[in-house]
């Protein structure tokens, strides 16, 4: 045991040290692709000015004449100084780090739901189609999750959309809107007093601070998006639980099981799919880390001012910076979460020893 302990140790040092020199060539690699785009940021940042004289001040002040490796090495050093530059267009003046720290928060409202709602509903169907192999619950699980697999996530945004904006708001005369014109009001009181420290979670705060106002806002806002996430997640979970079920299920310990007489419930709760679950849970565990960056579709789509949708604006105009900070941000979590997801994968099953 203490050797095993020893190896997860050695292991995780090692992948550890490996994470430096790839988020190094992440830096890099980003950083000369954003220095390739058309677009110059520094013009979005000064506007429509005439005078070209002002607009080459500028661009001297900032350094867009000198070298490509001196800039380079410039934002190297700032980075790993902790200063990630500033934003020129998105949002103004506003650290990168400052403007992470501000949308990330409400990217992980938009996920947490479908977090914990998509394994839990993913494992049950599954379990039930596999128990009902070709019969009709089998049959409208598998037409579920075709349909979650095969259309795009925006697409899908596009028909709720359109079936609670048109078609539920005609049905019920209007009424199904009352509560999000509601929510759009401007002026709307945010529940973090003048001088407070909010989290940032939009939940938390209005919880904390007693405004019902706020939570029902934020709420209102979070159901469609939420919804889409959920029954796009939902596929390629219940596929795969579905599939190792069914392989578990042909084994001979689970016809020893019933030959012996254990009720069908525990044959499938305490034999089956504590074997079956092995496979899905790194397909949760390993997608958890992906879903804390959001959606991008789904942010943009419903106009979620969240990871995905500043990444687009970006983009969009040529905040590099920006582009940057969000890039190596997702590049960590991603290999964090992929480490963590290993080094879960042995817990739940003690057979694998890195």
């Amino acid at each position: 045991m203490a050797r095993q302990a020893r190896n997860m140790i050695k292991y995780v040092t090692r992948r550890i040290l490996i994470m430096i020199p790839l988020l190094l060539s992440v830096l890099i690699f980003t950083w000369i692709i954003s220095h390739m785009m058309a677009i110059n940021p520094y013009l979005n940042k000064i506007g429509s000015v005439l005078d070209r004289e002002v607009y080459e001040q500028e661009l001297r002040r900032v350094g867009w004449y000198d070298p490509w490796y001196v800039k380079l090495g410039i934002y190297l050093r700032n980075f790993f100084s902790g200063d990630w530059g500033e934003s020129f267009v998105v949002l103004p003046g506003k650290k990168v780090t400052e403007v992470i720290a501000e949308i990330f928060p409400k990217t992980i409202e938009l996920m947490i739901f479908s977090i914990i709602i998509v394994p839990i509903v993913a494992i049950k169907l599954g379990v039930t189609s596999a128990k009902n192999k070709d019969k009709p619950k089998d049959t409208l699980i598998r037409g579920m999750a075709i349909v979650g697999a095969g259309f795009p996530i925006f697409y899908i945004a596009v028909l709720v959309q359109l079936f609670v904006g048109i078609t539920l708001r005609d049905f019920t005369y209007g009424g199904i809107n009352l509560e999000v014109v509601f929510s759009n009001n401007p002026s709307l009181p945010n529940p973090v007093p003048p001088g407070g420290i909010g989290t940032g979670f939009r939940i938390i705060d209005s919880i904390l601070y007693n405004d019902h106002l706020y939570l029902w806002d934020t709420l209102v806002h979070l159901i469609l998006p939420v919804f889409c996430m959920i029954f796009v997640s939902l596929s390629a979970v219940t596929r795969q639980t579905r599939s190792s079920m069914l392989d578990v299920l042909d084994q001979d310990y689970i016809r020893t099981a019933r030959a012996k007489g254990v009720v069908e419930k525990d044959v499938i709760n305490k034999h089956a799919l504590r074997n079956a679950i092995l496979p899905t849970s790194h397909l949760i565990i390993g997608g958890t880390a992906g879903a804390f960056l959001g959606s991008l579709f789904v942010e943009v789509q419903f106009n979620y001012t969240g990871f995905g949708y500043y990444m687009i604006q970006s983009i969009f105009l040529g905040d590099y910076l920006v582009i940057n900070g969000l890039l190596v941000f997702s590049t960590i979590i991603i290999i964090s979460g992929t480490l963590i997801a290993d080094v879960a994968y042995t817990i739940i099953d003690p057979r694998i020893i890195y």
